[in-house]
């Protein structure tokens, strides 16, 4: 008996070595060592960008406070003193690279959103604000240094530099605005989604589905026209009602993400019970009536 345990154990451990070496184990293995290092990867790459948010905002803060001195100076009338004028000069220029290194700090959490959707998508209010605040930072120094530009000719001698730090700012503010613009863009864009519906004579009439009788109904993928469809932000779409009491979906949505509920006439409304599930794997809903 005890022959046979020590065999047996010595089977197993054989066994053991030999899927151990197996290609099939090794590909595993292979798989689950990449895994480890995309999540550790990631997990890296969001801690940088809360720290680079963190530098991003302390830097507007102090943007801030040299903006009340700077108000301050815009009301005052009279001659600006030497010392004035040079701390005058000294926080716009100041202002001037703190704006530039926040502007491409931005630019790397834009950059980042726009090719990690899936964890950044944490940080997306954040990163619309920070792109807001720049914009608005950028205008009130415009103005104030249109303010001070004309306060008296003393600080003629300084027209150069604030002239040209306005043009920096101007130049800012007009590609924060436009990257806010592309931004909320590609959002919309993303959150799009289109739905018809009608008896299978009509899809096929629309050019939506094939088929039909004997063949199953098949959605014609290629070249889908969307003028055709009812465009919805996926959003706020939560409930789609067909006007009919017979209803099926043709396109591919994930059974558990919806129901298939009657309002109080017996009609059909497509109640969807989770969005990003529903429209994971098309952003085409065809359901045929009738």
């Amino acid at each position: 008996m005890k022959k046979l345990m020590v065999s047996c154990l010595c089977l197993f451990a054989l066994a053991s070595c030999n899927v151990k070496n197996s290609d099939e184990y090794k590909a595993l293995q292979a798989e689950r060592d990449s895994l480890a290092q995309i999540n550790t990867q990631s997990n890296d790459e969001l801690a940088e960008t809360n720290s680079l948010i963190s530098e991003i905002e302390d830097n507007f803060r102090q943007i801030r406070e040299a903006e009340k001195y700077l108000a301050i100076e815009s009301k005052n009338k009279g001659e600006m003193s030497n010392d004035t004028k040079t701390r005058v000069k000294d926080n716009f220029e100041m202002i001037n690279e703190i704006l530039k290194k926040n502007k491409a700090d931005i630019d790397k959490l834009n950059q980042r959103l726009k090719n990690n959707s899936g964890q950044m998508a944490t940080f997306k209010k954040t990163i619309e604000n920070l792109n807001a605040e720049l914009t608005e930072r950028a205008n009130t120094i415009t103005e104030l240094q249109s303010s001070l530009a004309t306060r008296d000719a003393q600080i003629a001698a300084l027209q150069t530099d604030v002239q040209s730090l306005s043009e920096n700012v101007e130049s800012l503010a007009t590609q924060t605005a436009e990257q806010s613009s592309k931004i909320k863009s590609q959002d919309k864009e993303l959150n799009t989604a289109y739905y018809i519906f009608g008896t299978s004579k009509e899809l096929k009439e629309a050019k939506v589905v094939t088929g039909g009788f004997l063949a199953s109904s098949k959605i014609l993928n290629e070249g889908i026209e969307k003028s055709k469809f009812i465009k919805i932000d996926i959003r706020d779409a939560h409930s789609i009602p067909v006007y009919d009491k017979k209803a099926k979906l043709l396109s591919d949505h994930p059974k558990d993400s919806y129901n298939l509920d009657k309002d109080a006439s017996g009609k059909i409304i497509i109640k969807i019970t989770d969005y990003k599930r529903f429209w994971s794997l098309t952003k085409f809903l065809v359901v045929e009536v009738g």
